[in-house]
């Protein structure tokens, strides 16, 4: 017996080789490309009406797509993404947001690690889904939704109730996952393709520069404001006035090139300040930002983009 015995560590790690293990972070994942490879397409397993769907999953989930698959030469399948989760002293771990009607939470982590929390929320507190999609990150009841998509800026995830009273949903999971922040939940490969979408959008039309926002009109507005107030050294940039009407804030902005050199070009040193106006537009849940001078003039591109550019950096 004792011979056996001192060889079974020898065999468990040979084992966990041969199959697949890799390092992630702090500690081990267990690699399955050789099952994905070897994975054959079966029918789904037919569940009683009776039983909870939340509880189960594919046992090898596969995240939809959403553009045409170009075949590589490398077989490797890719290893989830480190995901960042936990409070911080800088920033809580969930905020409760809320912008003329809409609320949410914001939570400082991205939807890939905060799914499989709001999976075990839905189980401990009894809610019985009728449908789950992990690439959409919705959980549906037959009273409403629960859904959870990429926030403005990575790494983090807004999370959302259409059931019954939203206040008391939003404030039930925003206490399980503050409760369970600090623990490791887990990431789901299902969901990753959450992380994935790019709310904040640098782009130049027909020559000029617009900083697309996938946000409606009130979070876009809440937002700039927000940022244009906190998120620059007063050294930089000075909110001067706004319009909430016209969609429209004026600012005064120092160029990051300090030394000269492009922005000579068109008048003024380097440490000037220039007046400038943000005008919003916005198309359902889309906002578009342009750079205008005060009057509503064109300035030139290399200063529409800087500003904007700026401007990104705090949103992201």
């Amino acid at each position: 017996m004792k011979p056996i015995l001192k060889g079974m560590p020898l065999v468990l790690c040979a084992t966990l080789t041969l199959s697949g293990c890799g390092l992630f972070q702090d500690g081990y994942y267990y690699n399955r490309d050789d099952e994905y490879r070897d994975a054959k397409m079966s029918q789904p397993l037919q569940l009683p009406s009776s039983s909870n769907p939340i509880r189960y999953q594919d046992s090898m989930p596969v995240p939809q797509a959403d553009s045409d698959f170009m075949a590589s030469e490398d077989s490797d399948a890719p290893r989830p993404q480190p995901l960042a989760a936990g409070p911080s002293e800088d920033q809580p771990f969930v905020e409760a947001r809320q912008a003329g009607n809409e609320r949410w939470l914001l939570v400082n982590a991205a939807p890939a690690s905060v799914w499989p929390r709001l999976q075990g929320f839905a189980v401990d507190h009894g809610v019985r889904a009728t449908n789950i999609d992990a690439a959409k990150g919705r959980i549906q009841t037959e009273q409403g939704a629960i859904s959870l998509r990429q926030g403005l800026r990575s790494g983090t995830s807004e999370v959302r109730c259409d059931i019954g009273d939203a206040g008391l949903c939003l404030s039930g999971i925003k206490a399980y996952l503050d409760a369970s922040g600090a623990s490791d939940s887990g990431v789901s490969l299902a969901a990753q393709p959450l992380d994935q979408s790019e709310r904040v959008k640098l782009v130049n039309r027909d020559g000029t520069w617009q900083l697309n926002l996938a946000l409606d009109t009130n979070r876009a507005w809440s937002e700039l404001y927000y940022q244009l107030q906190n998120g620059f050294d007063s050294q930089r940039l000075k909110l001067v006035d706004q319009n909430r009407s016209a969609g429209e804030f004026f600012v005064d902005y120092r160029p990051a090139d300090q030394g000269g050199g492009w922005f000579d070009w068109f008048g003024g040193g380097g440490d000037d300040y220039r007046s400038y106006r943000l005008k919003l537009v916005s198309q359902a849940a889309l906002t578009s930002v342009t750079v205008t001078d005060p009057k509503g003039k064109p300035v030139p591109p290399v200063q529409a983009r800087d500003l904007l550019d700026a401007i990104a950096a705090t949103l992201r």
